[in-house]
Parts: structure tokens; sequence; C-alpha cells
């Protein structure tokens, strides 16, 4: 077994395909299971005569491991193999390991085959399906004669059902209007009701969003920040009286839903002055807190001065706090490079250029990151200007390869649209951070462990047989005290609550990374995974799903699962700190 480890560390393929015809069935087992890490195309053939094993195990690992690599003729060799097929759970593989492959290929775009797939599958097959529907463009939905609503009402899995409701949004909004509204505000799952609440953001009546202001003081903090995004963004049909009736019932205590309504009063005409004066009255020391009180603050009629923006972006302050300096900045930047001025657009971009250097010259990887993502749309002509190759040479000099490997990334694709470039396919890192054999021995299937929060208390388990380098990851980190006093610094409603970033905005990572590990375990509720920048450059940050994902599934390592508190999971808002993280033994 530590054999196929190895070989899966070190993306072996061949070795592996060795080990597919061991004597031992663990061994095989095992090795057919590790190609959906490795994920390589060259062991297909290998793969395909595996299909053939005797052991059942054997043959369902390898059906897995094709459905995340296989092209359109390895289906169908599949497909004739599946007919030959007596075992019904190595059956149900072949159809679940199909479906995948058509949707990661962009190839499941018939209704009916989706819905006929969800009818005849169970457990996370079904998430997969409606999720698969929910994705298709409104023209195939529109198109269909299957009844939308009538799926969504005869669905008793609340996950599935949540999941459909949002494809409401992609059709005619306003004609369903009575039951979303009723979804929003009394489904029997917070799931429920954020998945009505983001169709009804699509739905509109007299250029106005139908979505009830009410919900920003609900009791479920994932349903106020779900109703927050979708008043973002909209101007003035944002209605600045339905606003100020509600503020009063809002906590001003809770940061992530206050300062947030405050910034979209600051936005209507009728609400700034009132806005404004409230934030100049509560300047909060919480760093999370803080950022949200200078976004609001920034968003008025009378933002703070530029240069006291610049030096909260390149002060002291914390990540979160700088970036959002940054995001004021950048604005007032982009706007004057656009706004008519009797000078040439070249002009207005050199008068920019100093503003982009002091950023991608500062040497931190949150600014630098955020600096590639503002200019991606950036014509070539203009990034010459903004983002010269001899600013690239100094800013690539100044940054640690892997541990921060997320701006590298994106200045790396910054200069391929400058020099009119394929964008580039960055290669995983190299293997960088062995398995020590001894501690992993040591750790036991299911180890549980304790993260203590303010809003109580979550224990969850790491798989360690499907992936034992994240697993024992997790773990020599949480012996460490790593984690203590790290926050969960991104929080998407319905989606995940991910923490663990050394710097406290999601920009940073340790000096090595991981290998990307998959198993069989699909992202449910619960799920436990290590974020990443893209396969094997995994290393501390975690999240935790709200609801089924699979998406994420064969795309992100899942190590774990919460079986305990995800009532708190669901409380957790950005800046809420794991106060201390514990092995049980």
């Amino acid at each position: 077994m530590w054999a196929v480890l190895e070989a899966q560390e070190h993306r072996d393929t061949p070795t592996l395909c060795g080990l597919l015809k061991d004597s031992s069935l663990v061994v095989r087992a095992a090795s057919a299971l590790a190609f959906a890490s490795i994920q390589d195309s060259l062991s297909i053939p290998c793969l395909l005569e595996a299909l053939h094993d005797s052991v059942v195990e054997v043959r369902v690992n390898a059906v897995f491991a094709l459905g995340l690599i296989a092209d359109e003729g390895t289906l169908d060799h599949m497909a004739d193999i599946s007919s030959e097929e007596r075992d019904s759970s190595v059956q149900r593989a072949y159809m679940g390991a199909t479906f995948l492959n058509l949707q990661r290929r962009g190839e499941l775009q018939e209704v009916e085959a989706i819905v006929y797939y969800l009818e005849r599958s169970q457990g996370q097959e079904r998430c997969r399906a409606a999720d698969a529907l929910r994705r298709l463009p409104p023209l195939s939905l529109r198109s269909t004669e299957v009844d939308l609503l009538r799926l969504i009402r005869e669905e008793n899995d609340p996950e599935v059902q949540a999941i459909l409701i949002r494809c409401l949004g992609q059709l005619d909004g306003n004609g369903h209007f009575e039951p979303l509204r009723e979804w929003a505000l009394h489904g029997r799952t917070p799931s429920i009701r954020i998945s009505a609440i983001r169709a009804m953001g699509r739905c509109f009546e007299n250029d106005r969003p139908i979505v009830p202001y009410a919900l920003l003081a609900d009791p479920e903090p994932m349903v106020r920040a779900a109703t927050l995004e979708q008043f973002n963004g909209l101007g003035k049909q944002v209605h600045v009286d339905s606003l100020l009736a509600v503020l009063p019932r809002i906590d001003r205590s809770d940061a992530s839903t206050w300062y947030p309504v405050i910034k979209l009063l600051m936005q209507q005409k009728n609400g700034a002055w009132m806005a404004h004066d409230s934030l100049l009255a509560h300047r909060p020391d919480d760093p999370y807190a803080r950022a949200a009180w200078l976004s609001a603050r920034t968003a008025g009629p009378r933002p703070l001065a530029e240069d006291s923006l610049r030096a909260i972006m390149l002060g002291d302050e914390h990540p979160a706090v700088r970036l959002v300096a940054f995001e004021a900045l950048d604005r007032i930047v982009r706007w004057r490079m656009t706004m008519p001025r009797a000078i040439t657009p070249e002009m207005q971009q050199m008068a920019a250029a100093p503003f982009y250097r002091t950023v991608f010259s500062s040497g931190d990887a949150g600014l630098i990151c955020a600096a590639a993502e503002q200019l991606q749309f950036t014509t070539p002509e203009a990034l010459r200007i903004l983002f010269p190759r001899t600013l690239e040479e100094e800013v690539l000099a100044t940054l640690r390869p892997v541990q921060y490997l997320e701006a590298l990334m994106g200045l790396r694709g910054l200069a391929a649209r400058r020099d009119g470039l394929t964008p580039p396919t960055d290669p995983a890192p190299a293997f960088n951070h062995p398995i020590d054999k001894t501690r992993l021995l040591a750790l036991k299937q299911g180890q549980r462990y304790r993260i203590h929060t303010r809003k109580g208390e979550i224990i969850l388990v790491t798989d360690v047989n499907a992936c034992p380098g994240s697993s024992l990851a997790f773990d020599s980190l949480v012996m460490a005290g790593y984690y203590d006093g790290k926050a969960f610094h991104r929080v998407v409603p319905d989606f995940v609550a991910q923490g663990g970033c050394p710097r406290g905005d999601g920009y940073g990572g340790m000096p090595w990374t991981l290998r990307t590990e998959i198993g069989r375990a699909p992202f449910t509720t619960g799920s436990v995974g290590l974020a990443s920048a893209g396969r094997d450059t995994e290393s501390c940050q975690f999240f935790i799903t709200h609801s089924p994902a699979p998406h994420l599934d064969g795309r992100y390592t899942r190590f774990g699962e919460v079986v305990q508190g995800m009532d708190v999971v669901w409380q957790l808002q950005e800046g809420d700190v794991m106060e201390r993280v514990e092995r049980i033994e």
C-alpha cells in the first residue's frame, strides 16, 4: 500500500499500472482509485483492462477514475464493456461516471436526458443531475416540455429541491413570484430559502427588485447575506424608504449586514448623508468589520482622500482592510482612464501607470492578485503601459514561487495578454511535501477534531484512508496550533465557509503544497475540503460546505466531514475566528 501511495504522490503512472496487476486485491483497488487523483490520460489503457478484474471494488474504482479522464472514444469503449457487467454496483458506477464525464466536458445539454437521470438516481447523483439542470442556458430550459415547477413541488429531498428552485431564476421569474416568495420566507431549510432569494434576484417589478427587504433582518445570517447579494450593484433601483424601514431591525454588532446596508444607502441620493453620519459615529476595531466599514465609507459622495486611502493600502492594517483601500483607489484610477478628457488614451494610461507600479511593487501578494484581476480584461496596448515587461520581471523576482503561487499565476496571465499569447496553463508545483510514514501510520481513520468558535463548536472527522497526505498535513497544523486565532475569511451563502489563510484574506499559503487527493466520497452537506489555485496546489486553507456541491467532485480534495455542529457552520460569517482547533484523543 505504501508503494501505491508513493506512486500516487509522485504522479507515477507506469508504476501504478504495474500495481493494477498485483496479486493483492487491496493493492489493485487502491491503485485504480489512485488514478482518480492523478487524472492522467496515459492511464486509460491499463484502467480499461482493469474493468475486467474479478474483484468488484477494483472495477468500481477503475470506472470512477475513468469518468474523470475519459474522452469520447473511451466512453464508447466503456459503454461496450458495461453491457456485459452483471454487478449492480458496478453498473451504477458506469452510469454515474458517464454522467459526470459528459457534464465536465460540456456535452450534457439535453434537458430530457438530465431529468431521466434525476428520476432514476439516488443520493448525490440526484443532486448532480439537478445541478446540471440549473447550469443549462435559459433557452434550453425555456424550450423544454418538462414542467419545472411540478418537479420542484413533487421533490421530497430538500437538497435536490433547493437546487431545482435555482433553475427558476433562468426562466421568466416574474411568472413564479408567489411560490418563490413563499419559499424565500418560509422554506423548510436555509438552502431552499437562499435558492428562492437568488431566483427572485432576477425578477423585477416596475424596475424594482422584488426580493423582500425584510429578509435583511432575518434571523439566519446566510439568508441576510444572500439577500444582500441581490441588492448589491443595483444602484438607483434600490428603494431607500424600504431600506430605512428595515434598518432599525438590523443588529449594529452584525458588521456583515449592518455596513453593507449602510453602503447601499451611501449609494442613494436620499440616504447618503444619513449613512455618512452613521459611519462617522462608528469606527470598528475588528479587522473584518473595519474592512466592511471602509467599503461603505468609500461608496458615497464624500469618500476618503486618495492620500489617506494610499496610506491604508500600503500601511500595516489587516490585509482585508488594505484590499478595500486598493479597490477604492482602483475605481478612481480606472474612472480617470475612461472619462472624456483633452488628452489621448495613451496619456491617460501613462498617468495611471504609477499607481499600478506601486501596487505591483508592494510585495503584497493580496494586492498583486487584486490588481491582476482588475486588469485581466485590459487591452494589450494598455497593458504595455500599465504592466510593462520590466515591471513584470521586477515583481516576479520578489515573490516566493510556492507560497504566493496565485499571485504568480495572475502575473503570468497578464503578461500573456499583454504579449498577445495564449493564456498559460500553469503546471502543478513539483512534489515538495513528503509524507511522514511513521506519523501517518499513527493517524487513525476517522480522527476527530474540534473547532471552537464564539458561535459554538464544530466537530469534524478526517478520511485518512482516502486522503492520507491531506489528513496528515491538517493534523500537523492542528497539533502545531496553526489554526488557533485564524479566521473564516470567506463565507458564501449555501456554499462554503472557508478559513485558515495565514494572511486572512485568502491570498496566503504555506511554503509547501500538497497533492490533490480524490476519493469516491462526494461533496455533500458538511464536507471538508482543501482550497486550491489548481491541481496539486493545496496547503493550509480549508472549507466546509453548507450543502451538496457536486461541481467540486473530482476537482478538489475532500478530506473530511462535519459530524456535529452544522448549525454552527450555518451561523459563521466573514471574520468569525477559530479560537482553538484541537485533536480529540
